[in-house]
């Protein structure tokens, strides 16, 4: 039996897909990846009765269709989301917007590092943060 993570990232960016992919590579953790580009996207994939439990979604905010503090109150106000580990991963380092995201049920905001080898330690970061607490997906 194996124990792995699974995360959903909504970015609309290819490259910092890629990014995170390969820090997630860089981490060696075990994780199965979903990438979304939009927020309406991301609804559709944690709401999909076909899609498994994630335990942690990673959001950016600028997202087109629908931005990532849109998508936080939706996760938060629906029953079978809302203690989902959710964390606002963006290139602002805006404080309002840091206080907006949190406001919004957001476990963690942190800013896209522009080198690698801190973007592979914010992946790890935010893999082992607190949301270990909760159940582990087995499969």
């Amino acid at each position: 039996m194996h124990v792995s993570l699974n995360v959903v990232l909504a970015e609309d960016d290819k490259d910092y897909q890629e990014i995170f992919n390969n820090a997630l590579t860089e981490v060696n953790i075990p994780t199965k990846l979903t990438v979304v580009s939009d927020g309406v996207e991301l609804m559709q994939t944690l709401q999909s009765p076909e899609s498994p439990a994630y335990n942690i979604v990673v959001l950016d905010i600028n997202m087109p269709k629908k931005d990532g503090i849109e998508c936080l109150k939706e996760i938060r106000k629906d029953k079978n989301l809302s203690s989902t580990f959710s964390v606002i991963l963006t290139s602002s380092q805006d404080t309002v917007m840091k206080q907006t995201a949190y406001d919004a049920g957001a476990n963690l905001f942190l800013t896209k590092p522009e080198d690698f080898d801190e973007y592979v330690e914010t992946v790890r970061k935010i893999l082992t943060s607190d949301w270990q607490l909760k159940l582990p997906i087995f499969f």
